[in-house]
């Protein structure tokens, strides 16, 4: 709710406190590593940010949204604000090639610092564009769609097809989040209602989704058997049908099949961007066939086939797993069936946004 550009910058570098706190005292054997991660790609992305914030500053007098929106740019100030604000933003969506802290992130934070980080921090970078970038700097937004689209694509194909060679299951989780998150700017950058709405809805259904995988296999089976190999489990529908039921929905929700609210997300981000570049829009929706093989690959593996022969028989989800699975769980199918809900919520704020662009 911060009025000015200033106290969003310090809000959003301070949204990492708590997660870096959360990797140093219940991290994994690798924490520190993960640790300075965080640490040396924040600060420098946040070096160009304060930059950029200090150029209002020191034009405008002030860092104010509203004061800030109604002065014209030139074109060239604008282009270099643009460049300097999305440095800070592609760090944090995360966009190849600075994207390689996202995965060892994951891979070494403890339950709850990756259900925070792909929940909530990494929807702080299409807040960021709405917020810093849209509103004031719409020519420059503009001119670089194009270059932002070309490494929003070349995100979503790279980082589905290093997916299917994972075998961490928790970095299979962290890499499609990579992938769903390109596919929102390019929604919110389409210039399209529909692409705008489609950004705002797959942000909602990720932060539902992506929570809710981490829970299965960061939580829930990792807690049983201390493993997150995806050659390690077999056959889970024999003996834990609940769990292989709860992942299956989520698989095809992580896909975008109809009756998810993923779905409508991508369904409208895809057709905002093939509205605004055919040729990279339509490359870009190679994203649900990719997203389709490395779910099905996880959900085939460890639910389909007979026991693996490594785990040992143990008891389905317990009650309180149950109501987190389901917290998650209800709200996607809901949402998908009955989209309004959400729309009616958006639909302004969608309208503000077109408008500026």
């Amino acid at each position: 709710m911060c009025q000015d550009m200033l106290s969003f910058y310090v809000y959003f570098e301070a949204s990492l406190a708590p997660l870096f706190i959360l990797i140093g005292l219940y991290g994994a054997n690798n924490r520190d590593k993960a640790s300075d991660y965080i640490l040396i790609y924040t600060l420098f992305s946040s070096l160009f940010m304060l930059l950029a914030i200090g150029t209002y500053e020191v034009l405008i007098g002030n860092t104010d949204y509203q004061s800030i929106s109604l002065v014209v740019l030139n074109t060239d100030l604008q282009c270099i604000l643009f460049i300097s604000l999305s440095i800070g933003i592609m760090v944090k969506t995360p966009l190849v090639p600075v994207h390689t802290w996202l995965p060892v992130v994951h891979s070494e934070s403890p339950l709850a610092g990756s259900m925070l980080l792909a929940g909530v921090i990494l929807k702080l970078a299409i807040y960021a564009i709405i917020r810093l970038i849209i509103p004031s700097l719409s020519d420059a937004t503009v001119l670089y769609t194009p270059v932002v689209y070309l490494i929003c694509v070349i995100t979503i194909i790279y980082t589905s097809l290093i997916t299917l060679r994972q075998s961490d299951l928790k970095v299979i989780v962290a890499y499609s989040s990579i992938s769903h998150m390109a596919v929102c700017i390019l929604g919110i950058l389409s210039n399209s209602i529909y692409g705008i709405h489609g950004s705002l809805i797959m942000s909602l259904a990720h932060g539902f989704v992506s929570p809710a995988l981490f829970i299965i296999v960061g939580g829930i089976l990792y807690d049983r058997y201390h493993n997150r190999l995806i050659y390690y489990y077999q056959g889970l529908i024999t003996y834990m049908p609940i769990l292989s039921i709860y992942l299956l929905i989520l698989s095809f929700s992580n896909i975008g099949t109809p009756l998810t609210v993923n779905f409508l997300g991508e369904l409208f981000s895809l057709t905002g961007a093939i509205q605004r570049s055919s040729i990279l829009g339509a490359i870009s929706a190679l994203s649900v066939l990719l997203s389709a093989a490395y779910m099905l690959k996880v959900t085939n593996r460890l639910t389909g086939g007979i026991k693996s022969p490594f785990v040992s028989l143990t008891s389905d989800c317990t009650f309180r797993e149950n109501i987190l699975m389901l917290s998650l769980i209800i709200p996607t199918i809901w949402y998908g069936l009955f989209p309004n809900g959400i729309i009616n919520m958006i639909w302004q704020s969608t309208r503000l946004l077109y408008i500026f662009i």
